[in-house]
């Protein structure tokens, strides 16, 4: 063990865990992302990571099922990638014969199946049980919140405010916490929840008219990826839309599929004997060209939004690590010591001093996550006095969640102050000029942010808060697209 990483060994150990719980296997590069999951995970339990790294690897079947939400549910939000959504509604709106069906494939906390109710419902597919969302994940734990209907403002951040108030109902909270919102009745109906394991699991039925299947394939080895995606395929019906973060396209080359440009954004379909004409923007792409043997699973990124939804964080150890993924203290204590020891004689060197910074960083996105904005702010100012640029695009994203953008904009400026080459700072700034109506800023953010990127391989992992990102899926969500503003396009 070296600088208080989890060694080689124990992480192969921890990894069978989660291959063993739940059929998956990470690639390589994405290992260390162990390290940071089973410290949310022990911090959920009130739990030690030692004392919750002993219990793992027993198997001890809640500290199994608290490390597979934590290593493999992503942070989502409503109406996330809306090119998508509109992609599927006019496809939907073409639609002739029995109800048209969706499987929201990895759906984590429902945001992503109630989206794409949704946007059906408001393309006028409301009525009749014109459509079905099949919603399905690994997780117990994150099919319980997705059914229960129940999201902080936290998730609601990109939603646009006539759907807030046409599909959600507001429950203000108690003194001092934010009000929660519930997934209308008549949205709810349309979605059905089951567990499903991508990995091992054939698939829940066939003829499936779109599959959502984003940000998912990132947890997979190149081989498994290609079984996953010929069972994906097998359950479409001909004409079939797959959806898969941008990244991902490559991964989809040799599959048979057509790439339909959308948008600027590619849409992948199952060939038709005779062409869809339901979208307008919507045409067949040149041949795509094969991915370098290089652009693999292990390269590709857990989120890869378009501009405003940025918050990613390095997938591998290579570059300069954000706080919240360098070394800390040893979380495999000796057996005679107690699981509770803190460190004593690290406690003025910099693994000590950085293990404090994630431990605020992490705490703060949990307190996020919950919707607990003051106790994520004060987290995050005290994490942001070690000077840490993440910590202030972590006040970024709580500013921003608040609808408060211009302290947003300060807050990754002075990120951006620290880290003049942080690609993903820029890329903030590109959506926070955006919703200001600030069209030359935020232009000059985004060349800000492709220049900071000059130089670097597709491959190249990225700074950030909390997820994933390299460098060519910021290029994809950099580039310029017809329209950004609303779902439904610009307004």
């Amino acid at each position: 063990m070296s600088d208080g990483l989890l060694d080689d060994a124990t992480l192969a150990k921890v990894e069978e865990v989660l291959q063993g719980a739940c059929g998956l296997t990470l690639a390589s590069s994405l290992r260390r992302s162990l390290e940071p999951a089973l410290a949310r995970a022990a911090l959920t339990r009130q739990l030690s990571e030692a004392a919750f790294l002993r219990q793992l690897l027993i198997r001890e079947p809640t500290a199994v099922e608290a490390f597979i939400e934590h290593a493999v549910i992503g942070e989502t939000y409503f109406f996330r990638h809306p090119e998508h959504l509109r992609a599927l509604a006019s496809r939907a709106k073409a639609h002739q014969g029995g109800p048209f069906h969706v499987w929201s494939a990895g759906c984590a906390s429902g945001e992503e199946p109630y989206s794409i109710a949704m946007a059906l419902m408001s393309a006028g597919l409301g009525n009749g049980g014109r459509f079905r969302v099949l919603a399905t994940d690994v997780s117990g734990r994150a099919l319980q919140r997705a059914k229960a209907g129940m999201y902080s403002p936290w998730s609601l951040r990109r939603i646009e405010p006539d759907l807030e108030k046409r599909f959600l109902v507001p429950h203000p909270g108690a003194s001092g916490n934010d009000t929660q919102h519930s997934v209308s009745p008549e949205v709810v109906r349309t979605v059905d929840f089951r567990r499903h394991n991508l990995a091992t699991d054939a698939v829940p039925s066939l003829g499936f008219h779109a599959i959502f299947c984003r940000n998912v394939l990132i947890y997979f080895t190149p081989e498994l990826v290609r079984a996953v995606l010929s069972r994906l395929l097998s359950a479409l019906a001909p004409g079939g839309l797959l959806f898969v973060s941008p990244a991902e396209v490559p991964l989809t080359n040799e599959m048979g599929l057509e790439t339909l440009d959308v948008d600027g954004t590619p849409v992948l379909r199952v060939p038709l004997e005779q062409p869809w004409s339901g979208g307008e923007s919507a045409t067949v792409a040149p041949p795509r060209r094969d991915a370098t043997a290089a652009f693999t699973a292990a390269a590709l990124g857990r989120q890869t939004p378009v501009p405003g939804s940025l918050r990613l964080s390095p997938r591998r150890p290579t570059p300069a690590p954000m706080p919240a993924y360098v070394a800390r203290p040893s979380i495999l204590a000796p057996t005679s010591a107690p699981a509770t020891d803190a460190p004593r004689a690290q406690a003025a060197t910099p693994a000590a001093r950085a293990a404090k910074d994630a431990g605020l960083l992490t705490r703060a996105l949990e307190a996020a996550h919950a919707g607990h904005f003051e106790e994520a702010e004060a987290l995050a100012r005290e994490a942001a006095r070690a000077l840490s640029p993440e910590a202030y695009l972590l006040l970024a994203m709580v500013a921003e969640s608040r609808n408060d953008l211009d302290a947003a904009v300060e807050a990754v400026r002075k990120a951006l102050y620290l880290e003049p080459q942080l690609a993903l700072g820029h890329a903030t700034l590109v959506a926070l000029y955006s919703r200001l109506d600030r069209r030359e800023d935020a232009e000059r953010a985004r060349q800000n942010a492709l220049r900071a990127l000059d130089g670097l391989d597709d491959e190249h992992p990225l700074r950030g808060v909390e997820t994933t990102m390299t460098a060519g899926g910021l290029r994809q969500a950099l580039a310029p697209r017809p329209s950004q503003m609303g779902w439904q396009g610009a307004r």
